[in-house]
């Protein structure tokens, strides 16, 4: 798996499209909105961001699984969308073999950790 690095992000325009992310939090889309166009300063925001959305992501997915845990069946099928899933972010986010869209990182995982948060039967 590709390593997501401060200094890739900073190579790339981070304009964030917040629209289908439900769990973006707000100190992100404030960071967001006072970096305006500055990469250097969007890539930092959405660098601590993605250290909250992949922990709302895997917290929900470990509560899934273990919903899941008398049907192996439904588990196994979950842990290859999951793996699926991961693989297509990668490639969508992915802008040369190496520099990711940490916007589309971002945001893709907010928007799994929201699919798996829902997901979820109290």
């Amino acid at each position: 798996m590709r390593t997501i690095t401060l200094a890739a992000s900073m190579l790339i325009a981070c304009t964030a499209t917040t629209a289908g992310a439900e769990g973006l939090s707000a100190q992100y889309l404030g960071c967001i909105d006072r970096a305006g166009s500055n990469t250097v300063q969007s890539g930092m925001c959405a660098q601590k961001e993605i250290v909250s959305q992949d922990g709302r992501l895997n917290k929900a997915y470990k509560h899934v699984m273990r919903q899941l845990a008398a049907r192996p069946a439904e588990r196994s099928a979950l842990l290859n969308r999951q793996r699926a899933w991961l693989k297509a972010r990668d490639y969508a986010c992915d802008i040369d073999g190496g520099t990711f869209d940490m916007t589309c990182v971002v945001e893709r995982t907010a928007q799994r950790a929201d699919q798996l948060e829902r997901m979820i039967r109290f």
